[in-house]
């Protein structure tokens, strides 16, 4: 089989979770299938590390796709032209968008539909671009996957698509994320935060993740416990920041709010592991690749009791109304004060963990891909 495969996710170092899927599936189904061919398309100059095997090669198309007209006239004008010369037997689009001017079969990896229940989270034109054109990329592919259960239900009800034409791959967890020990957590703690406990956030900060309201929240901790935890809030910035912003300037702790930036992901395990608790709250989320981390690293989590989060916590997290602070603060002084409660969590989330391997979610990939070729 030939397959061609949208790159422009596709990077030595991922940031975020499409980046990371892509990274991560790509990789191991061109390793994985060398009797396949893969057509990695990609809309910038790349890294050769990025060719997974030589059953792989890459192709530049223009332009980069960094706004929505540029991205209409790649799928729509460029990539037919390509696919007239090279023939794939199928296109797979790790990102979700697809071509609808394309006839060869197409696979629409779409992460979730956030843009349609909260559609002001993003900027006005991406906005736009994903509530069009969704819906036609979903009825045009000749089949869809998701990332969890929730995304299927809410893709095939929303988008009025048949619920049998969509396939979910759980996200993984990366093979470097562990637990660490206490000495290791507690040198780690030493260089942070001056071995202060701390709560974490890891992820991009844009209006979903919901960022005022678990500040708030950590307000109420400090001023009900008097207790000393530092907020760290890892992660790149996206867009429409403006209100978290002016929260963490006015705090009255600010000095223990830190801010170290977008990380390596190979760096995050400590961080994870030295945490009192991950506090990850979004308004709306298709998966929650941090949560599946936190419990890998044996963190306890403290999570949005909506959308997928439930489904991907299972019995290993304390879930909370994401609009309530006064409800995450009560979490949070559970998971510092009993002793016991962090470590049925702590427990209970390595074994939850389990279930999420990028090699199983490339194998559904795989199997997806088969369901359109093999049939």
């Amino acid at each position: 089989m030939k397959i061609a495969v949208s790159a422009r996710y596709l990077k030595e170092k991922p940031d975020g979770g499409v980046a990371r899927f892509t990274y991560e599936v790509t990789r191991r189904i061109v390793q994985k299938n060398p009797s396949d061919e893969f057509i990695l398309v990609f809309d910038r100059n790349y890294s050769e590390s990025l060719l997974f095997g030589p059953n792989c090669k890459a192709i530049i198309i223009e332009p980069e796709t960094s706004n929505p007209l540029s991205c209409y006239i790649w799928h729509e004008i460029k990539l037919p032209e390509l696919f007239k010369e090279v023939r794939p037997d199928l296109f797979l689009s790790p990102d979700g968008i697809i071509s609808l001017r394309c006839g060869i079969p197409q696979i629409s990896i779409l992460h979730d539909i956030s843009f349609y229940h909260r559609p002001y989270d993003l900027p006005f034109f991406t906005s736009l671009y994903w509530r069009y054109f969704c819906k036609r990329f979903a009825r045009h592919a000749t089949r869809i996957v998701t990332v969890s259960e929730f995304c299927r239900q809410d893709i095939s009800s929303y988008l009025k698509i048949d619920i049998e034409k969509i396939d979910v791959a759980w996200n993984g967890i990366s093979e470097y994320f562990f637990p660490a020990g206490e000495k290791e957590k507690e040198n780690y703690r030493t260089a942070l935060t001056g071995g202060v406990p701390y709560f974490l956030f890891i992820g991009n900060f844009s209006p979903r993740k919901n960022i005022p309201t678990l500040i708030a929240a950590w307000h109420l901790f400090r001023q009900k416990t008097g207790l000393p935890h530092k907020l760290v809030l890892a992660g790149g910035r996206l867009f429409l920041n403006r209100k978290t912003d002016r929260i963490i300037c006015t705090s009255p702790w600010r000095d223990d709010i830190i801010l170290p930036g977008l990380m390596a992901h190979q760096d995050l395990r400590l961080m994870y592991a030295a945490a009192e608790a991950l506090v990850f709250v979004p308004w709306f989320e298709g998966f929650g690749i941090p949560a599946a981390e936190a419990m890998r690293c044996g963190t306890p989590v403290i999570l949005s009791q909506t959308t997928s989060l439930p489904e991907i916590g299972g019995n290993a997290a304390l879930y909370v109304n994401p609009a309530d602070p006064e409800e995450i603060c009560n979490a949070m002084i559970r998971i510092s004060s009993e002793l016991g409660l962090r470590n049925s969590l702590s427990a209970a989330g390595q074994a939850r963990s389990q279930m999420f391997n990028w090699d199983n979610t490339a194998d559904c990939v795989r199997k997806a891909i088969e369901k359109v070729l093999l049939k």
